[in-house]
């Protein structure tokens, strides 16, 4: 530990650093396969979901989506 560190302020951020990493968007290089929101039943970044917002204690019916998009909307270009 460097001096002048203090030990709880650099373990401090540290977990701070890997809550956002854990909870970002996939794009930004954290979240592989969107799995932290899968696991909170995050919508992402979809552009609307209001029809299931009134929907209280009931799980969100389709996968995240990042900002870059869902995997399944791009194909394979030959």
């Amino acid at each position: 530990m460097p001096d002048g560190v203090k030990a709880a302020g650099f373990f401090g951020l540290l977990l701070q650093n890997t809550m956002e990493g854990f909870f970002a968007d996939p794009v930004y290089g954290g979240n592989k396969d969107m799995v932290s929101w899968r696991m909170l039943g995050f919508p992402g970044a979809r552009y609307d979901y209001r029809d299931h917002v009134s929907k209280h204690n009931q799980p969100y019916p389709r996968p995240p989506v990042s900002i870059e998009g869902s995997p399944e909307w791009f194909t394979k270009r030959s």
